[in-house]
């Protein structure tokens, strides 16, 4: 993510999406501007950047509030009461999860892998033996205007501009890893910040990516090659960007308005 001022008018269209009101009619609408979303972290917080492994303790008034397990996180509790949903997770720590599935690879009316531009792109890198983390760099470098509130865009298109956010980022990060093969995927979630318009540790509405190579899962976030911390971030759901909003990423949108996160030290 990358500081900025807080937009007013993707609040407003995030909340015409959420209910049911605005409906995103083509891949060059406007997209759910991922920094409208912070979350505070009660508790003796900034300790976590000191952590590999943080358990939080997640609150939401959204009744269909859930989190899955990741290869990153795993969700040790899970209860209710008459107006919340709470979810207790550990981050940080790898660990066995499902190989990939064929949608993984596949070409996406957003990825459009098999693009010219998509194609000289991943050119580069085919026959490297671990590509990822050179197109996590590659993308953090080409990406050259780091800018919030981009429409959601085909990759071929975010390739041409070289503009975005982390949702850009991830995006182009994808379809270059699945034109060579690898196969990699979006999450949608948040990453836990020390600073973010002013407010300190705190949680930030997120995109980032995976990517599958000698039988594990990668996190790969292009947005910052050099600062890697599994800890740090939280998974809503994969977005498989096949569409601009499946239903999964606006689930994650909704839970994250009325959101607690509790930093729970062991």
């Amino acid at each position: 993510m990358f500081p900025f001022k807080k937009c007013a008018l993707a609040l407003i269209l995030a909340a015409l999406v959420i209910t049911g009101v605005f409906v995103i009619p083509s891949k060059r609408s406007f997209s759910l501007d991922p920094g409208s979303y912070v979350v505070q972290v009660l508790g003796d917080s900034g300790r976590i950047f000191a952590e590999s492994a943080t358990t939080y303790s997640l609150s939401s008034q959204d009744m269909d509030f859930s989190l899955p397990d990741t290869p990153f996180q795993q969700v040790t509790a899970r209860k209710s009461s008459h107006d919340k949903k709470f979810v207790t997770l550990r981050a940080g720590e790898p660990r066995p999860s499902a190989g990939p599935v064929p949608d993984d690879t596949a070409d996406t009316r957003y990825l459009n892998i098999t693009s010219p531009s998509i194609l000289k792109l991943a050119e580069q890198f085919r026959g490297r033996p671990a590509p990822a983390r050179e197109v996590e760099r590659f993308v953090y470098n080409y990406i050259e205007r780091k800018q919030l509130g981009v429409p959601f865009l085909p990759a071929d298109d975010i390739a041409a501009s070289r503009t975005g956010d982390c949702t850009e980022h991830a995006m182009l990060a994808i379809a270059i890893l699945r034109a060579l093969g690898v196969p990699a995927r979006a999450v949608v979630g948040m990453i836990f910040c020390d600073e973010f318009m002013g407010e300190k540790n705190v949680f930030v509405y997120h995109m980032w990516a995976e990517a599958y190579a000698s039988d594990a899962w990668e996190l790969i976030d292009a947005t910052r090659p050099d600062d890697r911390h599994p800890n740090r971030y939280i998974a809503f759901c994969t977005h498989h960007l096949k569409t601009a909003t499946p239903l999964d990423y606006l689930k994650a949108v909704k839970a994250i308005r009325n959101l607690t996160v509790l930093y729970s030290p062991e």
